[in-house]
């Protein structure tokens, strides 16, 4: 009797985990059907990456999303910049439409990846390279490898190279983990996307309802997890090296930070003086990438927590058609609103390259 039980319930599980994994990976299909790539899809090295540019005229600005996230995370900004001057996101190997496989994910293998991804599609520089979150370190990376690509830089809410060993510890990292390494397992078996485990997110995004779908679609493809997780690793990789941000000479540049009134997180345990904690130390470090060049602006985006691109989309546009208006030579266009924003000065970098604490 016991054996039976026994073997029922290995039955039922396998035809579970059988039925769970044709109806994920036609799920997933079907997802794909009904939103295809806005862009083109070019083979780097066997591996299908998808880039998409818009608009006409120089400079071509390029658009580097944040980690774990795709070309769908400026769909507030794209169109508009467009308008002004030619524009291209891309994905990162295993995000939104570029596929999963055998690669590196380490700031210096995205930026090969890219640069040769440019070429492919003729997408002709020098760049003006915009970087949000951990994007703001690979266009670092790439304005290091390639000097003579890059005209200008706008860094969104950027990482720091120095963060892991400044910013005050949460637990956060640990715990999405631990979540990307049970998520693996359980998403080739339609449990997340049965579940909507990835739901969190996309709820960072803050996102009109016209987009949900979008987004959910490219969240929760087959590989997802194993993509968003390859890529964590190799960018907490990069940020263990406490490597300091290299200068930039006189490079233009402008930094645009968050600036609403930091709270505290009851998901992860975070206070409201931890979050302020967290920010002071933030700031500081959005201080010192403004110093990388002796030709920077930063702006701070003060009613915007870290996805500025969503939360004041217009901020992230005005910088960046005032970057492409400095680097033609021609006059500013009109400032936002001061309500909006705020400028601070640079300050000076620290005296010393070790940024431990």
């Amino acid at each position: 009797m016991v054996r039976r039980l026994i073997l029922f319930l290995v039955a039922f599980i396998v035809l579970a985990a059988f039925g769970g994994f044709v109806w994920e990976h036609r799920s997933a299909a079907n997802d794909r059907a009904a939103h295809p790539a806005p862009g083109r899809t070019y083979d780097l090295d066997g591996l299908a990456m998808h880039i998409d540019c818009r608009g006409t005229g120089e400079p071509v600005v390029v658009l580097e999303a944040g980690l774990m996230a795709g070309s769908t995370s400026w769909l507030q900004v794209i169109d508009t910049i467009a308008a002004h001057t030619r524009t291209c996101t891309y994905d990162r190997a295993g995000m939104d439409w570029s596929a999963f496989g055998d690669y590196e994910a380490s700031a210096s293998a995205v930026v090969v990846r890219l640069k040769a991804l440019l070429e492919l599609a003729h997408e002709r520089g020098p760049w003006v390279m915009v970087g949000m979150s951990a994007g703001g370190v690979y266009v670092r990376e790439f304005q290091a490898r390639y000097p003579d690509d890059v005209l200008g830089m706008v860094l969104v809410d950027s990482s720091h190279e120095g963060q892991t060993f400044r910013l005050p510890t949460s637990g956060g990292l640990d715990r999405l983990d631990q979540m990307l390494k049970l998520c693996e397992v359980l998403q080739p078996f339609g449990v997340i996307r049965l579940t909507k485990g990835l739901d969190g997110f996309m709820n960072w995004y803050q996102l009109p309802a016209e987009q949900q779908a979008l987004f959910r679609a490219n969240y929760y493809q087959t590989h997802s997890c194993r993509a968003i997780a390859r890529e964590s690793t190799g960018f907490t990789a990069d940020l263990q090296r406490n490597v300091p941000p290299r200068p930039l000479g006189d490079l233009p540049l402008f930094v645009l930070s968050q600036g609403n009134e930091p709270r505290g997180d009851a998901q992860t345990g975070q206070t409201d003086e931890a979050a302020r904690s967290q920010r002071e130390v933030w700031d500081q470090l959005q201080l010192e990438l403004a110093a990388l060049s002796s030709r920077s602006e930063r702006r701070i985006a003060s009613r915007s927590g870290h996805i500025i691109q969503f939360e004041q989309p217009e901020l992230v546009i005005q910088a960046i058609d005032d970057m492409v208006e400095m680097i033609r030579g021609e006059s500013l266009v009109a400032e936002p609103p001061a309500s909006d924003i705020t400028t601070a000065v640079a300050a000076p970098p620290p005296a010393s390259n070790d940024l431990s604490p």
